[in-house]
């Protein structure tokens, strides 16, 4: 636990650093310490967590001048960017921050998924007091005073001030998590004082933004990845979720993606991630890449085969789409089960936790030459001409993405110019992963062949032509790619860095 002194300072300095409006933080920490006394007997909640849910309180806007839009997930990367001096009470103030607003998916916050049980269970009841306690000032006029008539199952608590029925409307509105953790939303009774004559409105958009601290060149290449990473865990978290659902074959897709995402940050990050950390991390999203990949294959061929006019495809179909079932409720025991739980949390805290990196080198000391590096390993396949065989062209895709993941890992630096590389490079491997899915949709039917013959053969003609026709027109994709135009542009990039 984080001293007092060491609390007080750390909030204080930001505070200041980010230029928090004092008197709405103020409001809401004294209505936060006003609910955290009524449940914390009852609750067990320790006598420290009190100046945890003020310091997040107090803390909970602070991402609000850089980005109002996303300020509680800016906030939450705030409050991880600077060090409190222990990790845990960081962490909390963390998911503090990222919780209170919007829909509270703590399934999804690395924040929350980066803690043990007992923290994880503290995070979640101290965000959701704060929540409960912003509402109390959605008004943004500090009058509305809380007190608590009645302790039980059921807080009861009294609201009053010109402004209390507004407030204590959202109040209730944002107790959706004190609901989970707690049990029964407070009963709140309003008594008005007065007449409120001027409209109420939600929170002032600053009209002084400041910058986004990562969005430089002069940043640790460390910070950078780990904003990034902390963006792509929630991506996954809400990829896996969807699969779970189950609504669409994009969830699948959309969960490889993300896997793919990890490992190339985690890649580009070697150099100055913990090393066995990182490469416990890679593990995992690789097992978890793999899982879903059985799924994705035969998603992509059941479609393709679904919407050709082929006789005698149905029973072949039948049998892949067994196969995908199976695949499909291998996937989701995985998610569900304790490795991937394991896997989730050592991720989270590598996104999290600073302590064991490199935060030494620059952005500018290592993504320039990272990027042509990866800009050149894509070239070196073309030898006079791009490969025929299938081997080389998968291995040139994976280069494509490779120097894709790279671009975007500095998109927050580069801004809108990077569309400019990545819509030709998007082109080219779109071309390719049409190419990929011919030669996977061979392999999976290759066993089957002999179930209808006639009808597999049509089948695969009809995918050689797309193949033709694909392989024909791909020469010119590249022609974009390794054009004077797309180096100078790239190396304009790597020079602003």
């Amino acid at each position: 636990m984080a001293t007092m002194t060491n609390l007080a300072d750390y909030v204080e300095t930001l505070l200041t650093a980010y230029r928090v409006d004092r008197a709405h933080a103020r409001q809401v920490a004294d209505h936060a310490l006003t609910l955290f006394d009524a449940v914390a007997e009852q609750r067990k909640l320790p006598a420290t967590a009190r100046q945890l849910v003020e310091a997040g309180a107090l803390l909970h806007n602070v991402g609000l001048t850089t980005d109002p839009p996303e300020h509680h997930l800016v906030g939450r990367d705030i409050i991880l960017r600077h060090d409190l001096g222990d990790e845990n009470d960081q962490a909390i103030l963390a998911a503090i921050v990222a919780l209170h607003r919007r829909k509270p998916r703590a399934r999804l916050e690395p924040a929350v998924l980066c803690l043990n049980k007992r923290n994880r269970e503290l995070a979640l009841q101290l965000a959701a007091i704060v929540r409960v306690a912003d509402g109390f000032d959605y008004s943004q006029s500090q009058t509305t005073h809380v007190e608590v008539t009645a302790r039980n199952r059921r807080i009861s608590l009294l609201a009053s001030g010109p402004h209390a029925a507004v407030d204590s409307e959202r109040a209730l509105a944002k107790a959706d998590l004190w609901e989970r953790v707690f049990g029964p939303r407070p009963e709140i009774v309003v008594q008005s004082e007065g007449t409120v004559v001027e409209p109420v409105a939600g929170e002032d958009e600053p009209t002084d933004r400041l910058p986004y601290w990562y969005a430089s060149g002069d940043v640790p290449f460390a910070e950078l990845g780990r904003v990034v990473l902390r963006r792509q865990v929630r991506r996954l978290q809400q990829t896996a979720r969807a699969v779970e659902a189950d609504e669409t074959i994009e969830a699948v897709h959309d969960l490889r993606v993300a896997t793919r995402r990890i490992r190339a940050a985690l890649r580009l990050l070697e150099p100055v991630a913990p090393v066995k950390v990182a490469r416990k991390a890679t593990t995992g999203v690789r097992t978890l890449a793999r899982e879903a990949g059985a799924t994705r294959d035969r998603d992509v061929l059941l479609n393709d085969m679904t919407q050709r006019a082929i006789s005698g495809l149905e029973p072949i179909i039948e049998v892949i789409r067994t196969e995908r079932m199976q695949a499909h409720a291998a996937l989701i025991d995985y998610l569900n089960g304790k490795q991937y739980e394991r896997d989730l949390r050592a991720l989270a805290r590598l996104a999290c936790f600073a302590a064991d990196w490199d935060n030494r080198p620059r952005v500018k000391d290592h993504a320039g030459s990272m990027l042509y590096a990866h800009y050149e390993a894509l070239r070196s396949y073309d030898r006079n001409g791009l490969p025929e065989d299938e081997a080389s062209l998968h291995a040139m895709r994976i280069a494509g993405k490779r120097l894709r993941y790279a671009l975007e890992l500095v998109s927050d630096i580069v801004g809108e110019r990077l569309s400019d590389l990545l819509n030709p490079l998007i082109d080219f491997q779109d071309h390719l992963g049409a190419l990929n899915d011919i030669s996977v949709a061979r392999g999976l039917l290759a066993p089957h062949t002999e179930h209808a013959p006639a009808a597999v053969t049509a089948y695969l003609a009809a995918r050689e032509g797309e193949w033709v026709t694909l392989r024909t027109e791909l020469p010119e994709c590249w022609a974009k790619l390794t054009s004077s135009d797309y180096r100078r542009t790239l190396l304009t990039i790597i020079g602003d860095l």
